[in-house]
């Protein structure tokens, strides 16, 4: 297992639409252990494979109150829960920047684990809105995306810096 560097906000790879993984073989594997090792490292709750410069459908989420790091491969949302709720959320991406976010409470998915078998998942509260979070990681779709204006202006001068300094 290798920690990788994670890219931040203003990284090009952050913006792209990832691709499905085909093959689950050594390299996926890697993939997944570098994706723990520097999630665990950082303090996160969850890291998508775009975030360490990876183009592929690929993320973690660690499950506190089982102690255990979930890996998702492909991810596809089945269902989700009509009830939302709004809570501040972050971002390996987005060090110290928190934005307020309505996710659903309860979202169930489907996908392949890291080994490439079929995996069907249902969560709620934090779990649920990590894995929209990392399921939007892989679709280009960044936290400040759902920020309002007032928030934006907020962080402006944290979002100017972080993304003159990772512009690549």
């Amino acid at each position: 297992m290798t920690q990788r560097r994670i890219r931040k906000y203003g990284a090009e790879v952050l913006r792209r639409k990832s691709e499905e993984i085909s093959e689950f073989g050594k390299r996926t594997q890697r993939l997944f252990e570098d994706l723990e090792e520097t999630l665990i490292k950082a303090g996160g709750l969850g890291l998508a494979a775009p975030q360490i410069g990876v183009s592929l459908r690929a993320f973690v989420v660690l499950d506190r109150a089982k102690q255990k790091i979930i890996k998702i491969a492909n991810p596809q949302i089945v269902s989700v829960d009509s009830e939302t709720e709004i809570d501040m959320e972050g971002c390996l991406s987005f060090p110290e920047i928190f934005f307020a976010i309505s996710r659903p409470k309860r979202v169930q998915i489907r996908g392949l684990t890291d080994k490439g078998k079929e995996i069907g998942i249902e969560v709620e509260g934090i779990l649920a809105r990590c894995f929209f979070h990392e399921i939007e990681h892989l679709d280009g779709i960044l936290i400040i995306d759902h920020a309002g204006k007032r928030e934006k202006e907020f962080w402006q001068e944290k979002l100017i810096e972080l993304e003159r300094k990772y512009k690549k």
